[in-house]
């Protein structure tokens, strides 16, 4: 088996473009497609911050010299 490495761009009718496809031409081949994301750390720090976001301020600020708190804690 002999491997062919390109990058393409799927057409909109579902087309892909090989580049010196005469090589190929009436051959019978087996096809991987895979994605590639632009740009991983971009996507990742769009992840934490909408966590960030969605969470801050859910759980609220503890007073640790409140009577309360210290009562629970066993102070």
């Amino acid at each position: 088996m002999e491997a062919f490495k390109f990058e393409t761009t799927i057409l909109e009718n579902g087309m892909i473009k090989i580049p010196n496809f005469q090589k190929f031409k009436s051959k019978k081949v087996e096809v991987l497609i895979l994605y590639k994301i632009e740009n991983e750390q971009e996507i990742k720090e769009n992840e934490a911050e909408e966590f960030i976001n969605k969470w801050f301020g859910y759980f609220p600020v503890i007073e640790t010299d409140d009577i309360r708190y210290n009562a629970i804690i066993g102070k």
